[in-house]
This record gives C-alpha cells, sequence and structure tokens, in this order.
C-alpha cells in the first residue's frame, strides 16, 4: 500500500501502486490495463489541491508523470510551446524564459502541475484574462478506454476538456499560447474599502492586473496592480528585501511562530493581524520585477483554503456580508482575504462559466502544524457565496450538496453523462466524484 499527502497535509491517499511512467507508449499502456481490469486510475502532480482530488482508493493506482516532462518544441512565429504534462509551472517559467517568453498570466502559486492546474480551473486576476485553460492550444490525452486523441481549442469538445476535474483521461503533451518575455511594475497601496469599491470599474478596467486584500480585523486593506513595462527592473537588493526578508521570514516564519503562540489563545489574533498589517502593508510602493516574479508570493505556512467565483456585480455586496459575518459570529481569521478577477469563458465545467468573476479566496493557517477549529468560518463563507450562485474552485475546500452544482453550472448532467459516455468501466471515478454526483 503506497501513501500520498498533499503539500498541506489535509489530504493523505493511499491507493495499491504509484507508478512514474517515462513514455506515451507506457502512460497508454498502463490506461489499457486498468481499463481491461477495472482499476481505479488518478494523475497526482504537484499535490498543491487541498481536497482528495486525485484519490483513488486503496485498490487504486496513482499515476506520476514527474518523469513526462520535457519541452518539445517552440514555435516563435506564433509564441507557442509544446512540452510534456508532467511539466510543472517553475521549469517551464525557465525554459521560456531562456526563449524570451513568457506566461501571459499566473497566480500567487507558481509551483503547480500545469495539466492540474487546467483540470481544476487555476488563475490568476484581470478582467481580460481567462482562466488557464484559455491559454491552451490543443491537449493532447490517453482516453479512459486507452486511445490517443487530440483537442484543439477550437473544436466543440475543447468547453468539456478544457476543466476536466481529471474524469476525462490523462492529459499527456500541451501546447500552450504563450507571449514575448515582458516586465511588470507592480503597485501595492492601502485603499479603504468605500474607495476601492468607488474607484473600481477604473482599477478593473485601466491596469492589466488588479487584485485586493483585506487583513480580517483591522480596517486595512490593500490594491494590487500590475502592468506591463520597459522600465529597468527594480535592485536586486529590493527583490531579495521583497521575496526572502519580507515574504519568507516576516510573512511565513515570524508570523507562523505569533501564530502558535496564538492558537493557546485565539481570541489574540486581531491583536496578531494588526501587528502583521503594519509590517507587511505599506502605504504605497512601486516595483518593477520579471512577470512570474511580481505574480508569486511565498507560501510556506501550511493551510487550509476555500475559494470561490461568482458574478463580478456581487463583489462588494458579498464581501461585506463576510466581513459582516466574521465580526457577528466572532470567528478569528489569521490571514488576508484575497480578492481577484476574471473573465468569462464557455468551458463547461469553470467556474468563470457565462460571467465576468469574483473571485473571493480565505485560509486558516496551521502554525507547526497545530490546526485550529475552523470549519463553521468555511461553512459560513459557503452559505453566504450560495445565496450568490458562487462556484468554488475545483481544488480547494467546499462543502455543498449535488443540487446546488447543479443549479450553478448549467451543464452539470450533460458533463456527467459524457464522463459516463467516455468512461464506461469508471476507471477514472473516485470518492471526490461520487461526492460530486451524489452517488
Amino acid at each position: 500500500m503506497k501513501r500520498w499527502k498533499n503539500w498541506a497535509r489535509t489530504t493523505c491517499c493511499q491507493s495499491k501502486d504509484i507508478l512514474y511512467p517515462e513514455s506515451l507508449e507506457e502512460i497508454t499502456d498502463i490506461v489499457k490495463l486498468c481499463n481491461a481490469n477495472k482499476t481505479a486510475i488518478k494523475v497526482v502532480g504537484a499535490a498543491h489541491s487541498y481536497n482528495d482530488i486525485f484519490c483513488t482508493g486503496e485498490n487504486g493506482i496513482q499515476l506520476s508523470l514527474k518523469k513526462f516532462n520535457r519541452l518539445e518544441h517552440i514555435d516563435k512565429s506564433k509564441n507557442q510551446v509544446t512540452f510534456q504534462a508532467g511539466m510543472r509551472t517553475p521549469k517551464l517559467i525557465k525554459l521560456l524564459k531562456e526563449e524570451g517568453l513568457s506566461i501571459s498570466n499566473l497566480g500567487t502559486n507558481i509551483f503547480d502541475n500545469i495539466a492540474g492546474s487546467c483540470a481544476t480551473g487555476y488563475h490568476g486576476s484581470g478582467i481580460n484574462y481567462q482562466i488557464f485553460s484559455s491559454f491552451v492550444v490543443s491537449f493532447e490525452m490517453v482516453t479512459p478506454t486507452g486511445e490517443k486523441k487530440v483537442i484543439h481549442k477550437e473544436d466543440t469538445e475543447f468547453d468539456i476538456y478544457a476543466v476536466s476535474l481529471g474524469m476525462l483521461g490523462i492529459v499527456t503533451r500541451i501546447t500552450l499560447q504563450v507571449e514575448p518575455y515582458f516586465k511588470l511594475e507592480v503597485i501595492e497601496k492601502k485603499m479603504a474599502f468605500k474607495e476601492i469599491e468607488a474607484e473600481f470599474e477604473t482599477l478593473l478596467k485601466e491596469n492589466d492586473h488588479f487584485k485586493f486584500i483585506w487583513i480580517p480585523h483591522t480596517s486595512d486593506f490593500m490594491v494590487w496592480l500590475g502592468n506591463r513595462t520597459t522600465k529597468e527592473s527594480s535592485s536586486a537588493f529590493k527583490k531579495f528585501m521583497t521575496y526572502f526578508t519580507t515574504g519568507v521570514l516576516i510573512n511565513n516564519f515570524l508570523h507562523e511562530l505569533i501564530l502558535f503562540g496564538a492558537s493557546f489563545k485565539r481570541s489574540l489574533i486581531p491583536a496578531v493581524n494588526r501587528f502583521m498589517s503594519k509590517r507587511l502593508i505599506p502605504e504605497k510602493s512601486e516595483s518593477i520585477y520579471p512577470s512570474h516574479w511580481a505574480f508569486f508570493l511565498p507560501h510556506v505556512l501550511k493551510q487550509d483554503v476555500v475559494e470561490y467565483a461568482f458574478d463580478i456585480k456581487d463583489t462588494f455586496r458579498v464581501f461585506q456580508e463576510i466581513i459582516d459575518m466574521i465580526e457577528q459570529k466572532k470567528i478569528y481569521v489569521d490571514t488576508p482575504i484575497e480578492v481577484r478577477f476574471v473573465k468569462a469563458d464557455s468551458y463547461w465545467m469553470s467556474p468563470t462559466q457565462g460571467k465576468d468573476s469574483c473571485f473571493i479566496g480565505t485560509k486558516i493557517h496551521f502554525p507547526l502544524r497545530k490546526k485550529p477549529e475552523y470549519f463553521r468560518y468555511f461553512s459560513e463563507v459557503d452559505a453566504i457565496l450560495l445565496e450568490y450562485q458562487g462556484k468554488p474552485h475545483w481544488g480547494k475546500q467546499f462543502r455543498i450538496t449535488t443540487e446546488d452544482f447543479r443549479q450553478n453550472y448549467p451543464k452539470w448532467d450533460e458533463f456527467w453523462q459524457f464522463v459516463d459516455e467516455n468512461d464506461p468501466n469508471k476507471i477514472f471515478s473516485n470518492s471526490f466524484s461520487k461526492r460530486l454526483r451524489g452517488l
């Protein structure tokens, strides 16, 4: 029996074996054998999902593509790259930079496996950008019955495969649309909540990338703006201070030690938040970094996360309800709440399907592996977001029902019918998918 823990240690899976194929032929043979024997199989990537989407059960097989991760082709005339599906984002960023290319948009976590990011609806922020799958030109796959299949972006079926939840086979090769290497001028500044609301349309439309955060139990809000620039990059010393001293030492290690002390008396969290806010949120800061550094935020503390997408027009109503809930329920939230914005798409299982969306993400930290009681908080967030037809990020936590999903996803039943037709022996089914379907 093999065990696999996710990065946050919120999920531990047991399977019969973990396999590490190095070629397309090996992957195809494994899938055909599993299909013939009706053996459950799941791909495991960088293990950054917070739920059990990648688990198979004790009699299943987990497949890691970490040895199937080569960059295969670069077409500079089209700014497109083709690579094997075990490729993780840091490696792709490095290889692209060597060729004078960049990924157009990223989230704060840049350590994911790219195929897994697409399958779960990974996103950055910026109303002119859709979720990460929108950058995919084509997927090459091994279907649940062991056949090879190519899905191009212009194909009708791309809307189904773009966010597949890992239910439609194993992605083996990806061609991605990228762009010439670019830098971002990043402005971070304090703004009052009402000021952000008043200037919202301008902030959204006049910046390539825009998001904001709130430090719970304080009145401190920070706006983050990123715009492409040809200006000279900030100094190496400033980059070191931003990412190592402030990002790692203060925001992670110091914060973890203080939170561990506060774990014995959670009522200290508001004071901790005020202390950290004074050290981390500038009145105004301007920096210029390579794009991937600008998007990136160091994450060291283990944590659990919920994140929902909903109609962008409800952004400030939803956020105010969450602020009020935290204060009224006297829940101690020890980490910033992040708000990001994503353009609508047509992908059947995308949280942003059909409407420009706001994502609200909130976390609870586990200082030195000590887990506070936090499920009441997450359940309250679930309840608020369901009132606004919220759709959860597929790689994070949620506690909602099949009927909720069915009401919020117009193609819900059609997607699962397509899954059943293409995976007749249900080898890619698992406890996660059964829970979604109410089985």
